[in-house]
């Protein structure tokens, strides 16, 4: 796989995630640095890092919503 390739996997994985946060995220301010620090990245290997950053404080906070819903989801079947 070229880097082109990864390039562009890591550019479709964070469009779906930025379409679909219904939210602003707790990591915001980090996300606008990556947001940023990408305009600034001289070669496709220095946006995949900075991409896969994003996709990192992305997923984060995913994490944080399914442990959420898990923990809503028990405490309101138990208490039923």
């Amino acid at each position: 796989m070229s880097y082109n390739e990864v390039f562009e996997l890591h550019v479709q994985l964070l469009s779906i995630y930025e379409k679909n946060r219904k939210t602003p995220s707790p990591y915001q301010q980090e996300i606008n640095y990556y947001k940023r620090q990408y305009y600034i990245a001289q070669d496709n290997v220095q946006r995949i890092f900075v991409l896969n950053q994003l996709i990192n404080l992305h997923e984060k906070c995913r994490v944080a919503q399914i442990k959420w819903c898990s923990e809503e989801y028990f405490n309101t079947s138990l208490s039923d």
